[in-house]
């Protein structure tokens, strides 16, 4: 039985950054297009969710530990 997709959209990186995203799950790999549209199964994309989440507050840490300088 086929897993359900679901559609992503990976912004965009800087000039010189990977063109694609990389994501690893459960020993699959997958390489998605930065700037366009992907399907992938809900697993993946719940993964780069986290993945953004964590970023989120990785960057409000740093942010806050730079204002209590």
């Amino acid at each position: 039985m086929e897993e359900k997709r679901v559609e992503v959209f990976i912004p965009r990186g800087a000039d010189r950054e990977d063109p694609n995203f990389f994501v690893g799950l459960n020993g699959v790999n997958y390489l998605l297009p930065r700037g366009k549209k992907s399907m992938v199964p809900k697993a993946v994309a719940a993964e780069i969710a986290r993945s953004e989440l964590a970023a989120d507050r990785f960057y409000e840490s740093v942010d806050g530990l730079r204002q209590s300088v």
